[in-house]
């Protein structure tokens, strides 16, 4: 296919498609235009605010999103083993269970081992010798963490070495109007909505599904972590974790929490003082100079407010019904660095079979 193509958002996910795209039809034209691309930073503009890793958050049963999450976990291995500019390394990912959640759950184990047991590398379970006081129960497996800043700017630079335009644009008010975004002047033939938290709110896309925001608040310390880890079970505080992710150039993001439709963009002090004591409980190397240098007690750098695009049953990777050149890859919620590619490649599939339909013979 030689198609002129517009990706409209300049996320990881249109930067993903992009790329993909690209890789599987060197022949497509495509630009991605976006109101924000990397370097700007806006509430509604979610990818510079992530974490960000891989845990996948699919059920036993929900095996669709599981092949799309093991293709991101397979590409970031890749990516953390051959290519430093990209920002990924790999470090042990530590999930833990409290006391308080291990028996809200009847004290059943086996609710809390994933379904990637069997998939990602050197998966264990924790021996409960080893689990900090107030820990019922805990896994540890080879996992990835994603520099945001460099991996959105590393994806910037791979879609201009392969050929592939970036270009701001002013807010688009109907999806109609994406057509004439294309670099070269003429009208795309096809679009791709990779938008996140406003593909709904343009004109002219119809989705029966809501599309809805989760609060998330993260802090950036110059601390640094050993692990990337988990803990949930917080009595009181269902809709609040712990999770620390230490970046490859230093310092780590915490967290966090996950406020359905709560649009506050403004920092909660008094969450922000609840990350700070539990993570100085479950990683005390944080505080401790002997491991790299630490500072004796947190140096916050920022404190991010961000929105996870969520959408009610999951991610849209679909043609559109009402216009035969439009596609769309939106709604992955918190999941959005660990899909990107698994996202992206289902989106260039669908695309495919788009381009290759031909009409029926009278």
């Amino acid at each position: 296919m030689s198609s002129k193509v517009v990706i409209l958002g300049a996320g990881v996910s249109g930067l993903t498609t992009a790329l993909e795209l690209k890789r599987s039809n060197p022949n497509a034209e495509i630009t991605i235009v976006g109101e924000f691309i990397p370097g700007d930073i806006d509430k509604s503009y979610t990818s510079p605010f992530a974490g960000a890793n891989w845990q996948s958050f699919a059920t036993y049963d929900d095996t669709e999103l599981q092949e799309i999450d093991k293709v991101g976990y397979s590409k970031f291995l890749q990516l953390a083993n051959v290519d430093y500019r990209a920002g990924v390394w790999i470090k042990d990912n530590i999930s833990y269970f409290t006391d308080h959640e291990i028996s809200s759950k009847g004290s059943n184990f086996r609710e809390f081992l994933p379904w990637y047991r069997n998939f990602v590398e050197d998966f264990e379970i924790i021996d409960k010798h080893n689990l900090p006081p107030g820990v019922a129960f805990g896994t540890r497996f080879k996992g990835v963490v994603i520099s945001v800043p460099t991996y959105l700017k590393f994806l910037v630079d791979q879609n201009k070495e392969i050929g592939n335009t970036i270009k701001k644009i002013n807010k688009v008010k109907h999806i109609e109007d994406v057509r004439k975004f294309h670099a070269s002047g003429k009208v795309a033939d096809y679009v791709i909505n990779a938008t996140g938290l406003s593909a709904t709110s343009i004109g002219g896309i119809d989705d029966h599904k809501v599309n809805y925001t989760v609060r998330g608040q993260v802090l950036l310390v110059k601390n640094n972590a050993r692990d990337l880890l988990t803990v949930e079970g917080f009595p009181g505080r269902e809709n609040e974790m712990l999770y620390m992710m230490p970046r490859v150039e230093g310092g780590t993001i915490i967290g966090g929490c996950f406020y359905e439709n709560d649009k506050n963009s403004e920092e909660d002090t008094e969450l922000t003082k609840r990350i700070i004591k539990r993570a100085i409980r479950y990683a005390p190397e944080l505080i401790n100079p002997k491991y790299k240098g630490n500072p004796r007690k947190l140096e916050i750098v920022q404190v991010n407010v961000g929105f996870r695009p969520y959408r009610v049953g999951g991610a849209r990777v679909e043609a559109d019904k009402k216009y035969d050149w439009l596609i769309h890859n939106y709604g992955a919620g918190g999941g959005g660095y660990q899909g990107s590619y698994g996202f992206a490649r289902k989106t260039v599939e669908v695309l495919k079979k788009k381009t290759s339909q031909t009409k029926p013979k009278l």
